[in-house]
């Protein structure tokens, strides 16, 4: 065979690979990655409320906006619901490693759902937990479902900011919004470690049960 007709043969099967490994890579992302990490979320979310049940020690004081009894740290307290992009998952408080591999973990140093301050949920994007948290849109709701009472946010805002940008995490003391916050960029492979966070901001709205 005449070595041009080699090359272009060569070039050709080359060119044909390269196709058809684009077109696997945009069904993944697209289609087969968005499903994975539904089940993994499914899976994770059963599997954690089978083991961590809510404490029912945790009492609130609805005209005083404060808990008369906080959670015990890794335990689980309330359950997150973001019913726009499907999402349900437990909320512990703590945001440890070790308890971010199991659900939504809470900042110990900001507030509980009812005390009128600033609540900091965080989540991995890569375990079908936040991994939508850039799908939610401005006025979308947001509940949580406490085992003291249940509490309603609407989103007003979202940002991409530096990891090091302590401004956007900055705890309120006189009105209650509630910070949900993952690792950017979400559903992305990056070489190295995040150095961004994708921030959702909301307000209360309502208390739906006491």
């Amino acid at each position: 065979m005449d070595i041009k007709l080699r090359i272009k043969t060569v070039a050709t099967n080359l060119a044909i690979a390269f196709f058809f490994t684009a077109i696997f890579v945009l069904l993944y992302y697209y289609i087969v990655e968005d499903k994975i990490s539904t089940y993994i979320n499914l899976i994770n979310t059963t599997a954690v409320s089978n083991t961590e049940e809510i404490q029912s020690e945790t009492k609130y004081n609805l005209e005083a906006k404060k808990l008369l009894h906080y959670p015990k740290y890794g335990k689980k307290y309330a359950t997150l619901e973001i019913n726009s992009i499907k999402l349900k998952l437990p909320v512990y408080h703590g945001d440890s490693l070790k308890i971010l591999r199991y659900g939504v973990g809470h900042y110990a140093g900001s507030y509980f759902p009812g005390e009128n301050g600033t609540i900091i949920l965080a989540a991995h994007n890569t375990n079908g937990f936040f991994n939508k948290l850039d799908k939610v849109n401005k006025g979308d709701k947001v509940v949580i479902k406490a085992n003291y009472a249940t509490f309603e946010y609407q989103v007003y805002d979202m940002k991409v900011v530096k990891e090091t940008n302590l401004d956007a995490f900055e705890i309120q003391h006189d009105e209650e919004r509630l910070i949900m916050y993952t690792c950017y960029p979400i559903n992305r492979s990056v070489v190295g470690r995040k150095t961004q966070r994708y921030v959702v901001y909301a307000k209360k709205v309502g208390v739906l049960h006491d």
